[in-house]
């Protein structure tokens, strides 16, 4: 079970309608939050989805950290050393509350500075980049490559790259590429 921690404004629900559906192609999702709170609790869960406005306390030992771009910093954070943090690059609040943590960052952007970025956007597909290596949930280290996205209709530029990055620290193949 793979726990993914959602921060920010509780009606900023554009990341999570993105997620859930995208991670429910790889298994079963559970997903709790101040405006849903759905899955098949019969199954066993492959993922579990936390959307909140404020970072609860963490015991857990690895798991990732997705914050929005309605995030509003409450200080600094304390991450746990086995999490992934992933957020925008011009999320200057997520950034500036991640300052001087062992977190490990993944920024989202259409910049080479990016660790994955856009390279082409349409309609129905995307290409994106990653350009420097991550390590997974599971502690794989993945290198730099370029991987390709089927898209439903009306996703921005940020969800694809929020999604996917999750799909890419949770340890999910992209080689045959992602439909989100």
């Amino acid at each position: 079970m793979i726990p993914i921690i959602l921060c920010g404004k509780s009606n900023d629900t554009a990341i999570l309608d993105a997620l859930v559906p995208a991670l429910s192609e790889y298994g079963n999702v559970l997903c709790f939050g101040p405006q849903k709170l759905t899955g098949d609790a019969d199954k066993e869960a492959d993922f579990i989805v936390f959307d909140c406005e404020k970072l609860p306390s963490i015991d857990l030992k690895t798991g990732i950290l997705l914050f929005k771009n309605s995030f509003e910093a409450q200080g600094p954070l304390q991450v746990p050393d086995g999490f992934s943090c992933i957020l925008d690059s011009q999320n200057l609040h997520a950034a500036a509350a991640l300052r001087g943590s062992c977190a490990a960052a993944i920024t989202c952007g259409t910049s080479s500075k990016d660790t994955i970025s856009i390279a082409a956007l349409d309609e129905t597909s995307a290409s994106l980049s990653l350009q420097r290596s991550i390590l997974t949930i599971s502690g794989t280290v993945l290198e730099p490559h370029d991987f390709t996205v089927s898209l439903r209709p009306s996703l921005g530029p940020h969800r694809v790259l929020a999604v996917c990055a999750v799909l890419l620290v949770c340890g999910i193949e992209s080689s045959e590429g992602y439909t989100i």
